[in-house]
């Protein structure tokens, strides 16, 4: 199976060719992995069911259970539309008072090639 390849998020002209910037292989994945955690469920109109809930949680109370929320929609999200990756543990952390991080490891899904992602959430 050969590297996916596309567009670069977030989307941006290559200084080199004055083209658009393309990503492939892992960095593509991980460029994805940031769309889809990045929108918003219901925010895509000819694909509702793509995204995450996990916007909506934005102004609930910073606690044990608002995290386990997060991390639970998020590994679900990349489970159901992510099938390049496995994910291997996700978790929550806290940075500093009413700041989370979203930690994935995770394994490419067609070569053993381990990778972790760091998403702010404030």
């Amino acid at each position: 199976m050969p590297d996916p390849r596309g567009a670069a998020f977030p989307f941006r002209i290559d200084e080199q060719t004055g083209g658009i910037a393309m990503t492939e292989g892992p960095e593509k994945i991980r460029d994805d992995l940031r769309v889809l955690l990045g929108t918003r469920l219901g925010e895509r109109p000819m694909l509702r069911d793509f995204g995450t809930r996990i916007h909506a949680l934005a102004h609930e109370p910073d606690d044990d259970v608002t995290a386990d929320l997060l991390r639970k929609q998020a590994h679900e999200a990349v489970v159901r539309w992510e099938r390049r990756v496995v994910v291997t543990r996700a978790r929550v952390d806290r940075a500093r008072e009413g700041e989370l991080h979203l930690v994935l490891d995770y394994v490419h899904s067609d070569r053993p090639v381990a990778a972790q992602m760091i998403i702010p959430l404030v």
